[in-house]
């Protein structure tokens, strides 16, 4: 009766430790797990990588603008237009520079037919000068009869040479008139995309204004801002793995092609000075530019489309890790 009591005592005791037992195991189990996840995804995915959020594709903005100020007559593009190299783009009003490379040509023409009437009279002032240059030596004329006869072949010869140079000035007016016609047509010097119409026809242009905006899609990389304290391993040709916003389900492969000569800092429009000494230290980031690989093939009927300033995520690979 008395072992029978015992045993009958014991059974809750052991029930109870086993209960203790696995709530120390079971959390201990799981820590462990959870470490060696950790573990694991670092060894993976995280050692050996610089990486940042701090990226978007970016490409040569291509602005066009015409060299003189005009009247917009005609604009042959519309944003999303596909433009083509040599394409006729932004057409100004020429109608006065036309009524001027008319009038340019009338005194073109008008200076032309004066070299003719000079050179005759050149030649009638070197006939008369020879003849009094014979008279004079035989003591026929006088000397001042001479000296008017040679006086008056230089005067010719000065008329027809300003005769010449003026037909010169009036080519090269003309050939000024029809520069400035010819910048009143702007063509597309390299294959783009329109990304933005600045002004509408109409419109007074001046000098340098911007008039379209195009990109060339064909030609893109990414700019991604690295900070200072990890560009120490970052070399050139380190492969790239680029994850686009646009394309969460897509994955593209770069390669660090160039790495920035000052930090994005210098170049804001108030750079940071420090020279007071009572400044707040701020980890600053290299510009570095990474190509693209082969970008994979988009969806049947919807072809994959990187676009400038969309945002990527960058993974560099470091070499040596």
């Amino acid at each position: 009766m008395i072992d029978e009591n015992i045993n009958a005592g014991s059974a809750p005791r052991l029930k109870k430790g086993n209960r203790r037992r696995k709530r120390i195991i079971i959390p201990l189990v799981l820590l462990v797990l959870a470490v060696a996840l950790v573990a694991v995804y670092w060894h993976m995915f995280l050692r050996g990588y610089v990486s940042t959020d701090d990226a978007y594709i970016d490409g040569d903005a291509m602005t066009v603008s015409a060299k003189m100020m005009g009247r917009l007559e005609a604009l042959n593009a519309e944003e999303g237009d596909s433009i083509i190299a040599g394409w006729l783009l932004v057409q100004l009003d020429d109608s006065d520079l036309k009524a001027q490379r008319a009038q340019a040509e009338a005194g073109l023409e008008y200076v032309t037919q004066s070299v003719p009437l000079a050179r005759i009279a050149l030649d009638r002032a070197r006939d008369d000068f020879d003849r009094a240059a014979f008279q004079y030596k035989n003591k026929v004329i006088p000397l001042e009869e001479y000296d008017h006869a040679r006086k008056a072949l230089d005067m010719a010869k000065a008329q027809y040479e300003l005769a010449i140079s003026h037909v010169n000035a009036s080519k090269a007016q003309l050939d000024v008139i029809e520069t400035q016609l010819g910048n009143t047509r702007v063509t597309a010097q390299r294959p783009g995309i329109v990304a933005r119409k600045w002004v509408v026809p109409g419109d007074v242009v001046q000098p340098g204004q911007p008039i379209l905006t195009l990109y060339d899609l064909g030609d893109l990389w990414v700019t991604a801002y690295i900070e200072e304290t990890k560009l120490g391993s970052v070399r050139l040709g380190d492969p790239v793995r680029l994850k686009v916003d646009a394309h969460r389900d897509r994955e593209f492969k770069g390669t660090v092609e160039l790495i920035g000569a000052a930090t994005a800092s210098k170049f804001s429009l108030i750079p940071p000075n420090n020279a007071s000494g009572n400044f707040t230290k701020v980890t600053q980031r290299i510009p570095i530019r990474i190509s693209i690989g082969d970008i994979p093939p988009g969806s049947p009927g919807e072809p994959l489309r990187l676009l400038p300033g969309m945002s990527v995520e960058v993974k560099i690979r470091v070499k040596g890790s």
